[in-house]
């Protein structure tokens, strides 16, 4: 049986930072990143982590779920990621929600995981939506499992400085349900870009660069 302390979300929110920023799609001088290239930079920051923890991935499984993770005895954690956020349309906090466990008669995922950008001035109402979403009336508003959220908050800026006219500032995590009741605790937080680590050799690296 799967140790209860392995892979935690604590665990994917640490392994989640560093490969972010290892071979990231931008710099000072490359700033033509296209959307594209951020779902497969994450797509590839997600098998690392599963390479780690001794999982398996499996892309566009369990009714379309982005990726989902899988030990040996089945699915351990569920993985969604959308550009657009939270608001509108989008139905990933659903699906994650909802997610089948295989095989059938599994306890049921460690946790799922979505990852997503927002504006800055939205921070906030992203939490309280995803609150709000993530919540389960039919179990008296306790999900089935805990909710990883990865946050990624941008503003706008000129194209002349990145094509696609947004910035990224921060990746903020923060985990939903940590308990018997749904709510927002903070896991860890980061600048988005591997250049504004202060300190660190890859702040020094791409300085350089600029």
């Amino acid at each position: 049986m799967l140790d209860e302390r392995w892979a935690t979300f604590e665990d994917f929110a640490t392994l989640f930072q560093y490969f972010w920023y290892r071979d990231f799609p931008l710099d000072q001088a490359a700033i033509g990143a296209r959307r594209s290239d951020w779902t497969i930079h994450t797509g590839i920051v997600v098998r690392n982590i599963a390479d780690l923890m001794g999982f398996v991935t499996r892309f566009e499984s369990g009714k379309r779920k982005d990726a989902v993770l899988r030990s040996a005895e089945g699915d351990e954690i569920a993985i969604e990621w959308e550009w657009g956020g939270v608001f509108g349309k989008a139905n990933e906090i659903q699906k994650l929600k909802d997610h089948k466990v295989r095989p059938e008669g599994k306890k049921g995922l460690k946790y799922a995981v979505l990852i997503t950008y927002t504006h800055t001035p939205y921070v906030q109402e992203v939490y309280k939506l995803v609150k709000a979403k993530w919540e389960d009336k039919e179990r008296g508003g306790v999900p089935r499992w805990p909710l990883l959220l990865i946050l990624i908050d941008v503003i706008k800026v000129p194209r002349s400085k990145l094509s696609s006219g947004e910035e990224f500032q921060n990746i903020q995590m923060s985990v939903f349900n940590d308990g018997d009741k749904v709510k927002c605790t903070p896991v860890r937080s980061a600048p988005a870009f591997p250049w504004k680590v202060p300190g660190t050799r890859l702040s020094i690296n791409w300085s350089n660069r600029g």
